[in-house]
């Protein structure tokens, strides 16, 4: 197995973690390309939990999935989540991709039906645990950390009562693993967004 790609495994549940998954070469267009779907489509915070700001399910939407860009880095992902099959055992034809979108916690000077206040309270109050959920018939997730002001503001998942697994978001890495898991974003405070975002992409399969 490549040393770009690690696996660990805990509790009969597998965490698979890969790191330059996409050519730098492509990384400040995929950037420029998801800050702007994001703002084109992004969701109300009475919509979704703020935070993060996230925008809505992208691959119903037509110019999305037929962009090259776009068509590339789910290709990208779709090699990882066939990685991820062959270790888990999961038939790779049993599932397909079917949701997706992507994620930002930086400046509060974004529009929508908000004050800058409710903003800044909702982040302040923010607790890793207290926004622990899952995706219920979702037999694999995936994140790809596209910006990150430190590693350590990754992903926690919850494997019981009183066990965690943490992932590390390094930029240009993701991890795979069981969304039916309870699990959370770690995020930066607003002091360190409003200088550098942390964007993910994130993506479910569901069965056939």
């Amino acid at each position: 197995m490549s040393k770009s790609i690690q696996v660990k495994k805990h509790d009969n549940h597998y965490f698979y973690k890969a790191s330059e998954v996409i050519p730098e070469e492509m990384l400040s267009d995929l950037y420029g390309s998801a800050v702007e779907w994001l703002e084109k489509t992004r969701k109300e915070i009475t919509d979704e939990v703020y935070p993060p700001e996230a925008s809505s399910q992208l691959l119903s939407i037509e110019e999305f999935v037929t962009s090259e860009l776009w068509s590339k880095f789910y290709t990208e992902i779709k090699k990882h989540i066939a990685k991820y099959c062959e270790i888990t055992g999961i038939e790779l034809s049993s599932i397909k991709i079917h949701s997706s979108w992507i994620t930002r916690v930086a400046d509060i000077e974004f529009p929508g039906k908000h004050t800058k206040e409710e903003l800044r309270r909702r982040l302040k109050q923010h607790s890793a645990f207290g926004n622990m959920h899952s995706h219920t018939d979702n037999p694999i997730g995936m994140v790809y950390y596209l910006k990150n002001p430190d590693p350590k503001y990754g992903t926690i998942v919850k494997l019981t009562d009183s066990k965690i697994f943490q992932n590390n978001g390094e930029e240009n890495s993701l991890m795979i693993f069981d969304p039916e898991l309870y699990h959370t974003a770690l995020y930066p405070p607003l002091e360190t967004v409003q200088e550098y975002p942390r964007i993910t992409i994130v993506a479910d399969c569901c069965y056939v």
